[in-house]
């Protein structure tokens, strides 16, 4: 079961992202954040690995003043669920690159920097 929904949704996100590789990656991961079945079923295979990172992690001295690359869970939960400062965007999949909207907004940046020069 596992297997087969993992594939059904990787095949969901590179339809939605029109085969963009990319924009795909982007969309499973935001999915697995909320997903708990895909999450597994994407970390699975990589978990003995990743246990074994923490461990060596766990070893080694801490430093002292805590790293900016060192955060709590509240923390991640925290930058998961906000949007950046100036986004006023919803989370939503991407439009394929062949819709009118992709058009529509590529039309926008041109005349843009259009007006610019």
């Amino acid at each position: 079961m596992s297997e087969d929904y993992l594939r059904a949704k990787i095949k969901e996100a590179m339809e939605a992202s029109g085969g963009e590789r990319r924009d795909a990656q982007k969309l499973l991961i935001t999915w697995a954040v909320r997903d708990p079945v895909l999450l597994l079923g994407l970390t699975k295979p990589h978990l003995k690995a990743i246990v074994a990172a923490r461990i060596d992690q766990a070893g080694r001295p801490s430093k002292a003043s805590g790293g900016s690359d060192h955060f709590s869970k509240s923390d991640v939960d925290a930058i998961i669920a906000s949007r950046p400062l100036g986004e006023k965007r919803s989370p939503v999949v991407p439009p394929p690159k062949s819709s009118t909207r992709q058009a529509s907004v590529m039309h926008q940046l041109a005349a843009a920097f259009r007006k610019r020069k």
